[in-house]
């Protein structure tokens, strides 16, 4: 497997993208890229081995980026508003854009899996299928809770869960877990779905979920499985947490490759 890191440069935007190859594959073969969105305190290393699993599985190119605001890339300078994701979908384009991407392959975890989606929507040419993980597709009473656990633990003394992530996140450590963390417990947020968009997607939709998400109940996918008018495949995984990749690698890696074909 070949790795190539690279920095992107859009417009008053820099953002940090990992290529992984197969053996003696190049990123014009021609071949589909599966480009992986990671979640709300996420970066392209705490991905972990889950995409070289999928590069030696599909045999498919990978296209990782620290999102803007995330790991290397460039930090976020305006406030989050309930349409960031919205906006954060426009970068992805110039992204795709920017690289030539023909055909490509989304994976989303999380709030990447949201992002996914909103792309979707917009019907894209060259978008073939999306993989989602534990989406985001609408607001609900249990996250706030949760996301309030997760506060505490940052800020207490010497937080382990604080060290763990500025190891990724260096300085803007504070930035991206508040950026988090504030927006998703926010009163203006509380309304926020993407039903709209999901009634607009075409391409087939592949969505997997863990029954003991800590964060989400299953209503977040079966809003995919109500919505998406076209062809959709659903998993709810037992005994599974918010990061179905992590807990069920290889299961999941299966079952991807037969989506994808």
């Amino acid at each position: 497997m070949r790795v190539r890191d690279a920095y992107v440069d859009l417009p008053d935007v820099r953002l940090f993208t990992r290529m992984l190859l197969p053996v003696n594959g190049e990123a014009d073969t021609g071949l589909p890229v599966a480009v992986f969105l990671h979640e709300g305190l996420g970066s392209v290393s705490q991905w972990k081995d889950f995409p070289e699993r999928f590069v030696r599985a599909c045999g498919l190119p990978v296209l990782l980026y620290d999102r803007l605001g995330y790991g290397k890339s460039s930090p976020r300078l305006e406030e989050r508003r309930l349409d960031y994701l919205h906006r954060e979908e426009e970068l992805l384009s110039d992204l795709i854009g920017k690289l030539s991407l023909k055909k490509y392959y989304l994976l989303g975890h999380s709030e990447g899996g949201s992002l996914a989606l909103i792309h979707a929507a917009r019907h894209p040419s060259g978008l073939l299928k999306v993989i989602t993980l534990s989406a985001n597709t609408q607001e609900e009473p249990c996250i706030t809770p949760e996301i309030e656990k997760v506060r505490i633990e940052y800020e207490k003394p010497g937080s382990k869960l604080k060290k763990a992530l500025q190891k990724y996140h260096g300085i803007h450590c504070d930035e991206v877990f508040y950026a988090w963390c504030d927006t998703w417990t926010a009163g203006f947020f509380q309304s926020w779905n993407i039903k709209k968009e999901l009634k607009l997607i075409q391409v087939p939709v592949l969505a997997f979920h863990g029954r003991n998400d800590q964060y989400t109940s299953l209503q977040q996918v079966e809003n995919i499985r109500q919505l998406v008018p076209g062809q959709k495949e659903i998993h709810v995984l037992d005994h599974c947490s918010h990061h179905p990749h992590f807990d069920y690698p290889a299961k999941v890696v299966e079952v991807i490759c037969h989506f994808i074909g």
